[in-house]
């Protein structure tokens, strides 16, 4: 019994200590569109690239995300730690995402590829009680790329002018970032405990591009052979360097199971930003291009984006698995409140498996607008002798991918002995 609450007081300790992320605010000073000098707070905010997931495993984004209280294979680095202490005797996996990607190119034209990115790999043994693991994660790219009816009018330039645009892209690149995690977890009767240390190290690159398809006619005396009042590029490169530590615990009471997790609770991480960014709205002179290219500046973070989820699962024999999430995100910037409800049926118990979730915030609050969204997710599974294979996509994603947009899926393969 002393066991137990100190577990659950270690648990509760961590997510009492835990506090919101720097924001990160440039100060822009000089000349202006329209030749106006000034000075102006330019909110370039690292909360818009946290918190970094890699996804786990497929079963696990097959279901949504919803996963903290079922953890039951190489995924519980990413959900929660402590399912580590459920898995067999040696564990081996992988993930991989296929996504196919666009952005704005250099005449305004849409570019499209198709990246392979392996996000997760990992092994772990199990010896008694005690259950140890070790893995590299690379966090999960986002793009988009859309095309509006009408002309937008809601990001501004860094001297705060606004921007005019009918396309955007906004390509934000994970693929130079490793992550590699040292986890442990511990099973005391029905409580398992477990912990992850998390070393950061590498570079995130954004590219964020706008252009207005139809622009404003240039006053006869602007030089000839040049656009203007077309388009906006910028490139922010964001260098990380430090550790977090991630704390969670799971109790399996039979068909009922609780778990909670405190990830990136505790941490020190080095931070470097360069940004640079340039557009050609109202600006004379030979170039016609209004350009902002501060000098790289560096921070410590002691907070690094902490997310504290909660979870529970009911465990229906080997036939029906169903887990529902609570999640919470508190940045500076960002305010966040998600749900997650996954479940996984046995088609074929014991070989064919079938899953989805859905994915829905209560509260998605980024520097004061409201981005709430709702996602449904599908996945299978297939499971011969010592290996099994899963797929994921979200039906969102599938549609797009039909359409020409982008998409994204995630495989991922466990080899159990």
């Amino acid at each position: 019994m002393k066991k137990l609450i100190l577990a659950a007081g270690l648990i509760c300790g961590v997510f009492l200590a835990a506090d919101s992320a720097l924001a990160w605010d440039y100060n822009y000073s000089g000349q202006q569109h329209g030749n106006v000098f000034g000075t102006y707070m330019v909110d370039i905010n690292i909360d818009d690239y946290l918190p970094l997931n890699s996804g786990g495993s497929a079963k696990a984004l097959g279901m949504g995300g919803a996963f903290t209280a079922v953890a039951n294979d190489l995924g519980a680095v990413e959900y929660n730690p402590a399912g580590l202490a459920q898995i067999d005797h040696i564990n081996f996996a992988a993930l991989a995402t296929a996504s196919r990607t666009s952005k704005i190119g250099p005449n305004g034209d849409k570019k499209s590829e198709w990246t392979f990115v392996p996000s997760y790999g990992g092994a772990a043994i199990k010896v008694g009680p005690l259950a140890l693991g070790v893995s590299r994660k690379v966090a999960e790219s986002k793009n988009i790329f859309q095309k509006f009816t009408k002309t937008q009018n809601n990001i501004f330039a860094p001297d705060g002018w606004r921007m005019y645009y009918d396309t955007l892209s906004d390509k934000i690149d994970m693929s130079g970032l490793d992550t590699y995690v040292l986890t442990g977890a511990l099973k005391i009767g029905r409580l398992s405990v477990g912990a992850n240390y998390n070393a950061i190290d590498g570079e995130i690159e954004r590219e964020f591009s706008g252009r207005r398809t139809t622009p404003l006619k240039r006053p006869w005396w602007y030089p000839g052979g040049y656009n203007m009042n077309d388009q906006f590029q910028a490139t922010n490169k964001v260098g990380l360097k430090g550790y977090t530590m991630d704390f969670g615990a799971l109790m399996n009471m039979g068909p009922l199971r609780l778990g909670v997790a405190a990830k990136n609770a505790i941490g020190k991480v080095d931070v470097t930003q360069k940004l640079y960014w340039k557009d050609n709205f109202d600006m004379g002179g030979s170039s016609n291009w209004f350009v902002y290219n501060p000098l790289e500046t560096k921070k410590t973070l002691t907070k690094f984006a902490p997310t504290y989820v909660a979870g529970a699962a009911l465990v229906l024999g080997k036939i029906l698995m169903v887990d529902l999430d609570y999640v919470t995100v508190n940045l500076e910037d960002t305010k966040k409140a998600q749900g997650r409800l996954g479940a996984e049926l046995a088609v074929v118990p014991g070989f064919l498996f079938a899953r989805g979730g859905v994915r829905s915030d209560f509260k998605n609050i980024v520097q004061n607008r409201d981005q709430k969204t709702m996602a449904y997710f599908v996945g299978a599974g297939l499971k011969m002798l010592v290996l099994t294979v899963d797929a994921s996509a979200s039906l969102e994603q599938a549609k797009a991918g039909s359409d020409g947009a982008n998409m994204t899926g995630a495989v991922s393969a466990q080899l159990k002995f």
